[in-house]
């Protein structure tokens, strides 16, 4: 027997989870607008109901935004940053909606019924402080969910991603170090969710690295970008949201709400100076290279040389060893390695992470100082210090 194609559903609806700035609106995805509300309804105003409360909601429709009015309708339902809404189409714009928490589990109301105001007002205290008094004096439900009294959700915690060609790369993006002490993350959970503006989600990796005590993510990140038209170069401000114990969220921040924090990351942008490493007229200045760790280097057990240092100074295709030595004056004999276009690149291999160690030099970012002598015919790069200025990338 054949079993019937699936069919439409009769009530179409859709879900957004709630970002910063989500408090005074909230948009329709554009699918779903195009699809069962343009030009099919010439109303200005949506209705929304929930099983939470009798009463039916007047929201203003100002193109896919739902502004005048919801403000009003989130409060009362006690919604947070972080909730998902599901919003169930019942026809002449008449939407009924249902909220779930992070944990996407449904937010459950505490019912106590609204009393007129020319009821008996001798009531006890307590039965006083969970009851309101409509102006309308329309008998209606006080709204005080369950769940979200045992939730301590952290939403306050936005930073900018910026994207690289690094990080497209290796489908891999760190997160800030600041974000590791969010109560929105936590070691067990190896799952998170990220959302655009329309709230679509990917669910991506995550992961803890020890070393760096710094969180990433990845397997989807370069497919987030490229079907959110996210280039090299392009900047992405997240609010982090979370319980601590369901699966985190990467919101996207609309631009209004986090402009402040996308106005001093623009700044930054623009200010910060790519520099390489160029030759000095002084061969004793050549000899000395700065260079500092990146996600690269750390994935790749390599880090390389600048390509004019290495050709100003001797080093060849056909040196294929070179010594390291630390600051107490232990050398380690490492390969150097082929990298780059034609693998004209050359780079330390394996060992050049025990020579970080040794010299302190354990973070992401922290530039440090070599200088390059001879020890017969294998080159020698003797650790110098750790500086505080910009790093020369390479």
């Amino acid at each position: 027997m054949v079993n019937p194609p699936l069919q439409s559903p009769t009530n179409p609806h859709f879900f957004q989870p709630l970002l910063p700035g989500s408090e005074t609106h909230l948009s329709i995805p554009v699918t779903f607008f195009s699809k069962h509300i343009e030009g099919k309804n010439e109303q200005k105003t949506a209705r929304l109901i929930s099983d939470a409360s009798d009463r039916i909601w007047q929201v203003k429709m100002d193109g896919r935004r739902l502004t005048q009015g919801w403000k009003e309708f989130a409060t009362a339902h006690n919604l947070r940053i972080g909730d998902i809404v599901i919003f169930k189409h019942q026809g002449d714009m008449l939407f009924s909606v249902t909220p779930f928490g992070p944990s996407c589990c449904e937010i459950q109301y505490v019912q106590c019924l609204i009393k007129k105001e020319d009821d008996n007002v001798h009531d006890d205290e307590d039965d006083m402080e969970n009851q309101h008094i409509s102006r309308k004096g329309l008998r209606q439900k006080n709204l005080k969910p369950k769940t979200e009294l045992k939730l301590s959700l952290s939403y306050d915690y936005c930073f900018v991603a910026n994207v690289t060609a690094s990080n497209l790369k290796f489908d891999t993006m760190y997160l800030p170090k600041k974000a590791s002490s969010s109560k929105a993350l936590n070691k067990r959970c190896h799952k998170i969710i990220l959302v655009n503006k329309e709230g679509n989600s990917w669910t991506l990796n995550l992961r803890f690295r020890e070393s760096e005590g710094s969180y990433y993510i990845r397997g989807g990140w370069k497919r987030f970008c490229s079907e959110n038209r996210q280039k090299e170069g392009d900047l992405i401000t997240f609010n982090l949201v979370g319980d601590g114990r369901s699966t985190p969220m990467l919101c996207i921040c609309p631009e209004e709400a986090c402009s402040e924090l996308m106005g001093i990351a623009r700044g930054k942008k623009k200010t910060k100076k790519r520099r390489m490493w160029v030759p000095s007229s002084s061969s004793r200045q050549n000899s000395f290279v700065t260079l500092s760790l990146t996600a690269y280097n750390i994935k790749n057990s390599k880090i390389n040389l600048p390509v004019e240092f290495t050709k100003i100074n001797g080093i060849t295709r056909k040196h294929e060893k070179i010594i390291l030595m630390d600051k107490h004056g232990v050398k380690r004999l490492t390969r150097l390695v082929h990298d780059g276009p034609n693998y004209g690149r050359r780079g330390l291999g394996k060992g050049w992470k025990l020579f970080c160690e040794a010299n302190d030099v354990l973070k992401i970012g922290e530039p440090f100082t070599l200088k390059l002598t001879w020890e017969n015919n294998t080159p020698l790069l003797r650790f110098c210090s750790k500086v505080k200025e910009e790093p020369i990338y390479v």
